[in-house]
């Protein structure tokens, strides 16, 4: 039996929607007349989907959560760096898979709102890996898993704005390349496993 997959196609169409206003406007300032029409939709079938922009904003931001609890290695016994490749090679393919969807995210005025979720998730993801395998100070840690998430977040967000640019496999070996070596000699060896 064959799902209907309208219904994901017309949702898809208005946060894409939403996305592209909001590079032009303010959230408060959106109607959903407006949104309807960009996403090629009725104001019933705008209805039929959601109850408010502020419900789409939810959903595009969940869909990130989705994206990061998909990507991230469920097996805590693997070591941080293992875990760090396999995270950033699955979220750069995801981004990858619907690159245009992404894009609009990472360029949207509302980037920064988002991803916080996104960004609360790596940091929890971090945390337990670097308090399960070193040693280093809590401020030490804290300084680490900023700096981590700052050039991960970055890293995939300009890669998504620029889908010209290098390809999923480079953008892949180059994070987990800057990760593993230089945050590897900073903590000088202090892993208890790869």
């Amino acid at each position: 039996m064959r799902t209907d997959s309208r219904p994901i196609k017309t949702k898809k169409s208005i946060k894409q929607a939403l996305l592209i206003i909001l590079k032009e406007k303010d959230i408060s300032c959106i109607t959903i007349s407006e949104l309807a029409e960009a996403a090629g939709v009725s104001r019933k079938t705008f209805y039929l989907h959601y109850k408010d922009i502020a419900e789409i904003l939810d959903e595009i931001k969940n869909d990130l959560l989705c994206l990061f609890n998909e990507s991230v290695m469920k097996e805590r016994r693997v070591g941080f760096r293992v875990r760090m490749l396999n995270f950033i090679n699955n979220i750069v393919q995801r981004v990858n898979a619907d690159e245009k969807y992404y894009a609009l995210m990472a360029s949207s005025n509302y980037a920064k709102i988002i991803f916080n979720p996104l960004e609360d998730k790596l940091r929890e993801e971090l945390i337990f890996a670097l308090n399960t395998e070193t040693k280093l100070e809590k401020e030490k840690k804290e300084c680490l898993v900023d700096f981590l998430i700052g050039g991960i977040i970055n890293s995939v967000l300009n890669w998504a704005r620029n889908p010209e640019g290098i390809s999923t496999e480079a953008e892949s070996n180059i994070l987990f390349e800057i990760i593993n070596n230089n945050i590897a000699c900073y903590l000088n060896n202090d892993f208890n496993g790869y």
